[in-house]
C-alpha cells in the first residue's frame, strides 16, 4: 500500500512539474534537481530498516 501510494504522489508531482516546465522553460533544471532530492529522500525514509 504504502508502495503504490509513493507512485501516485510522484506521479502527481511529475504531472505538475511537467505543466511548470511548459509554461516556465527556464525552470527546468531547478525543478529537475528539487525533484530527484525529494525522491531520493523519500526513498531514504521509506526503505525498510532491517
Amino acid at each position: 500500500m504504502r508502495d503504490q501510494t509513493t507512485k501516485e504522489v510522484i506521479g502527481i508531482v511529475a504531472i505538475i512539474i511537467g505543466i511548470l516546465i511548459i509554461i516556465y522553460p527556464l525552470l527546468v533544471g531547478y525543478l529537475a534537481g528539487i525533484f530527484l532530492v525529494v525522491y531520493g529522500v523519500l526513498e531514504l525514509v521509506m526503505m525498510p530498516r532491517t
